[in-house]
């Protein structure tokens, strides 16, 4: 339903009224959904009711009548994105703990010659060179980027991109896959964040197939990989990826690599990689300045196909100065409002609505654990005592690794001490439960909405 509710809404009314959308049931009377706020459920209803019930009668094959309903966001969240045991990331966080039950997701079999034929790569395709915004601090990374886009394996081999969360490298990195398959699409081209090519290394050793991890990694005419310094501390992983950055290298294939911080202060990483990663071209990207933050904003509204007065542009480039990730999801949210209230948007009317994305003196003050596990509890729905025990059902476990990530993220603490605070957890599960974490942000909206909604509370 929501995949076809995508396709008749503006992308900002479906962000406002249909993603958080959760299901509490399906009987005889009807199809029952939730939503967070009664202001949504009665825009909702106001303006879609009728749509609602005929998608839900065309999906169900009978006559349905939908009803919405107000639901903490815990249960929202629940009711949107725990339906069935199919999605990998919940299934994945039952290993968190070492669960050897074999209940975990399986990855899809296919013959080395079906793997050869399967060629078109996991990229978003907003993610080009001329959706991004360039301004002085992402001027040469970005015109590098180009560069190997253009001729793979030949400018800058490999190609090392470092910069802080938010900041467009994962844009960067999935603009050049895009490029590489534009220009030649029968080029292979794999992008994967480090977490998921652990994930497949482990998964081929525990089935004895890794001659077809290996065929698919070293076929590659283009490998980037995303978040370099989670393989930190994993020296079989890493031992693997030396392999196949030399193996490609050798054949005149093209790396990319990103990472959050230059090769050189790369901890727990072979010394032979970390040279390795440096003899390319190493380019950062910065925080972006008041100007491109601006710019941003007005290709976004473009997008989006709005007029965005000036001083509303220059208002939200002011106030949301952490990333760029706020910045557009700040703009996305405005725009719904604005959208389903028939309000102009003006300075006024942004204040209002994006109360919890103004800087009011920055995020980044430290935070101690204990205001975390409260607010993560609280979100999720379960208590401090369920979250520090044992427990290793999905959502303690998600909302586990969720305090794992936004400890490392905002506190001072080292891995061991955030673990003698989680239950007397070791340091290897809470570096796990970070890195999944910081990997799902990038391949699952509902991870990264659900980081993101935590932090908003924690501000």
């Amino acid at each position: 339903m929501k995949e076809q509710l995508g396709g008749q809404l503006s992308r900002p009314k479906y962000e406002l009224l249909v993603r958080p959308l959760g299901i509490r049931g399906i009987d005889a009377d009807g199809l029952h959904l939730t939503i967070s706020n009664e202001v949504l459920k009665g825009w909702l209803l106001d303006q879609y009711a009728e749509l609602l019930n005929e998608l839900a009668s065309l999906i169900l094959g009978r006559p349905t009548r939908v009803t919405v309903s107000v639901a903490t966001p815990a249960a929202v969240n629940q009711a949107a994105s725990y339906p069935t045991d199919s999605n990998p990331m919940l299934v994945d966080a039952e290993h968190e703990f070492g669960s050897d039950r074999g209940s975990g997701m399986q990855l899809e079999r296919r013959t080395p010659a079906e793997e050869t034929r399967v060629r078109r790569p996991l990229l978003n395709p907003r993610f080009t060179f001329d959706s991004f915004v360039v301004g002085s601090n992402n001027t040469f990374c970005y015109s590098s980027c180009l560069q190997v886009a253009q001729n793979p394996g030949q400018s800058y081999n490999p190609l090392f991109i470092y910069g802080g969360v938010g900041l467009g490298k994962t844009h960067l990195m999935q603009a050049i896959g895009n490029e590489i398959w534009r220009r030649n699409n029968s080029a292979h081209v794999i992008y994967v964040t480090s977490e998921k090519f652990t994930n497949d290394f482990i998964e081929h050793v525990r089935t004895g197939r890794m001659s077809d991890f290996r065929n698919r990694y070293r076929d590659a005419d283009a490998l980037l990989i995303d978040d370099i310094q989670f393989l930190s501390g994993k020296t079989e992983t890493q031992i693997e990826f030396f392999h196949t950055f030399i193996h490609l290298v050798e054949d005149g294939k093209q790396i990319v690599i990103s990472s959050d911080r230059p090769p050189r202060t790369l901890k727990g990483m072979e010394d032979r990689l970390v040279s390795r990663f440096s003899m390319g071209l190493v380019a950062d990207v910065d925080e972006p300045s008041l100007e491109t933050r601006i710019a941003i904003l007005q290709k976004k509204a473009e997008a989006e196909q709005v007029k965005l007065p000036e001083e509303v542009c220059t208002f939200i480039a002011e106030k949301v100065s952490s990333n760029v990730r706020e910045l557009e999801g700040s703009l996305i949210r405005l725009l719904a409002f604005c959208d389903i209230s028939n309000n102009p948007p003006t300075v006024e009317v942004a204040a209002r609505v994006l109360a919890d994305f103004i800087d009011t003196g920055g995020f980044r003050q430290e935070l101690s654990i204990k205001q975390i596990i409260s607010v993560v509890s609280e979100y999720f729905n379960v208590s401090e005592q369920l979250l520090l025990s044992p427990n290793r059902s999905k959502r303690v476990a998600l909302a586990r690794m969720v305090v794992m990530y936004l400890a490392r993220e905002y506190t001072n603490l080292t891995l061991s001490q955030i673990g003698n605070e989680l239950g007397g957890r070791d340091h290897s599960t809470i570096s796990h439960g970070a890195n999944k974490i910081a990997g799902e942000i990038v391949e699952d909206p509902y991870v990264e909405q659900t980081v993101t909604q935590i932090s908003r509370l924690l501000k």
